[in-house]
């Protein structure tokens, strides 16, 4: 007879939206004329690199699209800082 112990894995603790941190990803831009510009997004994420990902996502989004009229986001030059 053999006997096997496990020992439990405690689940995985899943935070509502609103427990997560709020993160402001900031990402530079471009128009078609050549000004420069920034666009902020408020994101709630656990890490740094959460932060980013979702900024990304949401930055090719269509309300975000249309809020920058034309001009070019830069996601790889993004930075977020951890709002308090």
């Amino acid at each position: 007879m053999t006997l096997t112990a496990t020992v439990p894995v405690p689940a995985p603790r899943l935070l509502p939206a609103a427990n997560l941190p709020l993160w402001l990803v900031t990402m530079p831009t471009s128009s078609p004329t050549g000004a420069r510009g920034e666009q902020t997004f408020a994101v709630r994420a656990l890490t740094y690199a959460e932060a980013l990902t979702t900024a990304a996502a949401t930055a090719h989004a269509h309300p975000a699209l249309r809020h920058r009229r034309g001009a070019r986001i830069d996601t790889t030059a993004a930075r977020a800082t951890l709002h308090h």
